[in-house]
This record gives structure tokens, sequence and C-alpha cells, in this order.
């Protein structure tokens, strides 16, 4: 049948991971003040384990006719072109404002952009996908072993070990206002 290597590879994933491209949001622009209005400038910088992994330079321009923010920034020790991406807000009903990115390549509206070999972009653009989602479906192969023992749907396993999972990590409910028992010494 199959050599070494062969079959499903469950662990890996076909897509690449949000987790390993740098990534900017919106909102921590907001809460760092870039989006007052007016010209503002800065240098973000992306970290981990305490080491610096990249960083860029970034301008944000709000004067509500033409809301953008522009990154300069270098790829593989080159300079890369100035990226200028437009922004997008709308008033929440407790006032203020929330903004987000515009896609420069799909044009939707975005709270995070990535940064993947040297390109911005969202999420969808760049086929990225979340360590969680692949992670989840790990179990699924175990479970499908499992029912193929039992003579059951592997949906059917999946949620039997969900319930026993809740009900092991359930700590027993007293009631309220009700002092908790003391055992003797």
């Amino acid at each position: 049948m199959g050599g070494y290597g062969s079959g499903i590879k469950y662990w890996r994933s076909a897509k690449e991971k949000v987790e390993n491209c740098r990534s900017i949001d919106a909102n921590s622009f907001s809460r760092w003040g870039y989006f007052k209005p007016g010209g503002r400038g800065g240098i973000t910088r992306w970290t981990r384990n305490g080491m610096e992994t990249g960083s860029c330079w970034v301008y944000t321009n709000i004067d509500n006719t033409d809301d953008s923010i522009s990154f300069s920034y270098k790829y593989d020790d080159k300079p890369h072109p100035d990226v200028k991406v437009k922004l997008s807000w709308y008033s929440p009903g407790f006032g203020g404002r929330r903004y987000f990115f515009i896609c420069p390549v799909c044009g939707k509206r975005m709270r995070t952009l990535h940064f993947k070999y040297g390109e911005i972009a969202c999420r969808t653009c760049h086929n990225l996908t979340y360590e969680s989602c692949v992670e989840n479906h790990r179990i699924d192969n175990l479970c499908k072993a499992m029912a193929g023992g039992l003579n059951a749907s592997w949906q059917d396993v999946k949620s039997r070990m969900n319930e026993l999972a809740r009900e092991w990590r359930k700590e027993p409910k007293r009631p309220r206002g009700r002092p908790r028992k003391q055992t003797p010494a």
C-alpha cells in the first residue's frame, strides 16, 4: 500500500496560520491614539519571546475626507514600497468612532490586516486560518477510528466524549448562601 509519509496528514494544514504572520489591529491603533484628527506617526513592533521579530513605520492621516494609514517597512532586508490603507469608521451607540481598515486587495472592511511575504491584506485574501480551527479537527480522526470499532458514527462518539469531558470538569454545585461543610480534622 502506501509508503512512509503517505496517508492523511491531519497535523498539517494546507493553509498557513494567522499566528505565524505579523498582524495589525485597528482597535490597537485607536487605543494608542493614532486615529485622532490630524497626522500622527510612530513605529509599531512585533515581538516573540521578548525578541523583536519585525517593525514598521506607521503614519495616519485623519482629516474626515480621506482617512488613511500608511505603512513603511522592509521585507527580506529590502525596502518595500509604502502601502497606503484607507480607513472606514462608524459611530457606535455609546459615542466615539470605531475604525476599520479597508483591505487593499479585496476592498472589504476588516478590523485586522496581516503581513505575509511582504504584502498587507486580510485573512481571507492571504488564505490564512487560525491554529484553533486546525487543532479542533485533529480529534475527528481519533473519533472516526474509535467509531469503527464501536459500530457508531464518529459524530456520536465525539459528542459523547465532549459530554464526558464536561462532566469530568464540572464541580458539584452547592446551594447559594449556604456555608461550606467543615470536615473534621
